[in-house]
């Protein structure tokens, strides 16, 4: 890595434990579950819908940015509001804080940046409540030397109700999202090509519409525990299209005193692509993955075991093919000295389905065919210890390992001789190449509480990866990172002002061009600060300063990110 980097990343580090750091959190109740929100500074996508029933309201938000990622839609609301606390003193006695259970935002910024929030909670009688989550980020773009339209647009909508009676609660989520960008980072000969043509004919838009409709019920004394449905759907602009529907139930009940629970799902995942890119991908994919995990609970004083094991029969209906796997699901702590030292492991192991909506969440560049497969996640164990130093210092340290069976990577292409209108063969989109990897991976994190006006996390992860089985892309393990860290905190300067700090440092990583070989894109640290002032109980202003170090960095190759980004707005708390 450059010593620049680590230079730099060494000073922040010291700098950021002394004076600041950036999440603030605290939730208001909205239907028994959560919504967060986390905000970031350059066009790439957050998660696409996600049904989630009973979300929770977050008003003081918690920004808990990716690099080169923003999530916005049925997440976590972040925001750097929470109400000041009253002042003690002899005269008057303290203030309590004030809730309330709606809040609006709006921010704009350089780039043409907006950013807008409404989150709403409507109590429908005493066990009832009905909430509304709405969100909008978009930017008209302008990074420097970038020839094509580098704007981009999400824009989200969550509707939710919530039920509780005497032996259950139940409750139903459904929404909509939908995702704008372009694909401008072309490869960089082909610059010279579009130079002598309008680049404003050059059409390289694409879009993404997700939605769903989700509910769950929780059983209070009944044997079964809970039960869970998802319905999804996909569509892109370039006429690609997936659906995906999930059963989860899940039972509980003890036997001579041990607790056992026994949940089974079904997942089915089906999709179709219309129009290729130059790399040519399937044009259909249908799956259906059944699964059982029984699991039984040992727990003491000093120690806590959970036993179990994931059963899973795939289908691939495309091929008639199927097999089974078995998956340990273990997890295990022991209390070496009360609560400053606990050792603890974890044994797992699972099929995660991939689905064009979880790429698109990641890597809003894809091109307009993909292949989608599952991964065999076949082990993935972790050991380490935990604790507190005193009460107000909290520690984790951690080594593992991991392998994964036609684990997924993103690779591009050098494109081909400029047609103009045909946007995805510039060298500019993703294509999704299955390998197996083997990560071993090492790290730690502190965390320093020291009242509640001063809280500071560092975390830091290392990582060393063998691929094989790849030898379309020459076995790298592209785009991955070898080393990450962040440090997030929050300083609260007086009943007025805050202010917090994120930092975030992404090593170095390996991508595989196809038609070229391997490149390699630099480390690189984001510096984003906060100030919030508080006018009144209700009414809040932000500014926000994104990528203060990081200059047109790319996470993504040939995709420079925004460089230095201001923003200001308010945030406005009210009850109906």
């Amino acid at each position: 890595m450059n010593s620049r980097y680590i230079t730099t990343a060494v000073a922040l580090l010291f700098t950021g434990a002394v004076l600041f750091a950036q999440t603030k959190e605290e939730e208001d109740r909205l239907n028994g579950g959560t919504i967060t929100v986390v905000k970031a500074y350059d066009p790439s996508v957050a998660d696409a819908f996600k049904v989630k029933s009973l979300p929770q309201l977050n008003d003081t938000t918690k920004i808990q940015k990716k690099a080169v990622t923003y999530s916005i839609f049925s997440v976590p609301v972040a925001s750097t509001f929470t109400p000041a606390k009253g002042k003690l003193s002899r005269l008057k006695p303290r203030q309590r804080p004030q809730y309330y259970d709606n809040y609006a935002r709006l921010g704009f910024g350089n780039y043409g940046n907006i950013v807008a929030e409404f989150a709403g909670n409507i109590e429908v009688d005493r066990d009832s409540d009905f909430g509304i989550f709405l969100n909008h980020n978009s930017s008209l773009g302008g990074i420097d030397e970038v020839m094509l339209d580098d704007s981009y647009l999400d824009t989200a909508l969550d509707l939710s109700y919530g039920h509780r009676s005497k032996n259950a609660s139940f409750g139903i989520t459904g929404g909509a999202r939908y995702q704008k960008a372009n694909w401008y980072g072309i490869y960089e000969p082909l610059n010279a090509q579009l130079v002598m043509t309008n680049p404003q004919d050059t059409d390289v838009d694409i879009s993404y519409l997700s939605y769903g409709l989700g509910g769950n019920v929780d059983f209070f004394d009944s044997v079964f525990k809970e039960l869970e449905l998802k319905l999804t759907g996909t569509s892109t602009s370039e006429d690609a299209s997936e659906y995906r529907a999930r059963l989860l139930p899940k039972l509980g009940f003890d036997i001579e005193g041990t607790e056992v629970s026994l949940g089974l799902e079904v997942d089915y995942l089906a999709g179709t692509f219309d129009t290729q890119g130059l790399r040519p991908a399937q044009t259909d994919y249908s799956y259906v993955s059944t699964g059982l995990n029984p699991k039984i609970n040992l727990y003491d004083d000093n120690y806590k075991l959970e036993l179990g094991v994931h059963v899973n029969y795939l289908t691939d209906l495309e091929s008639n093919e199927g097999d089974f796997k078995f998956y340990p699901d273990i997890n295990a702590s022991y209390r070496l000295l009360e609560d400053q030292v606990i050792a603890y492991t974890q044994i797992l192991g699972g099929r995660d389905m991939n689905s064009l909506q979880q790429f698109a969440d990641e890597n809003v560049f894809l091109a307009p065919a993909i292949d989608i497969q599952p991964t065999n996640r076949t082990i993935d164990a972790q050991l380490g210890l935990k604790g507190k130093i005193s009460n107000n210092f909290g520690y984790k340290v951690f080594g593992g390992y991991k392998k994964e069976n036609d684990r997924y990577f993103y690779t591009k292409d050098v494109g081909r001789v400029l047609i103009v209108n045909e946007g995805a063969t510039l060298g500019n989109v993703f294509y999704t190449q299955y390998g197996d990897l083997e990560t071993t991976f090492f790290g730690g994190s502190l965390s320093v509480d020291v009242s509640s006006k001063f809280n500071l996390t560092v975390t830091g992860r290392s990582m060393t990866y063998e691929v094989t089985n790849g030898p379309n892309f020459e076995n790298t393990a592209s785009q991955l990172p070898e080393f990450t860290a962040d440090i997030v905190g929050t300083y609260q300067i007086n009943d007025k002002i805050d202010v917090g700090t994120t930092v975030y440092l992404v090593g170095e990583r390996d991508v595989y061009r196809n038609g070229f070989g391997v490149e390699s894109l630099d480390s690189f640290i984001d510096l984003n600060l906060d100030v919030n002032y508080k006018i009144n109980s209700k009414l809040t202003a932000f500014l926000r300063g994104n990528n203060l170090t990081g200059g047109n960095y790319q996470y993504y190759l040939d995709y420079p990110v925004q460089d230095l980004q201001v923003m200001a707005g308010a945030v406005y708390k009210f009850d109906f």
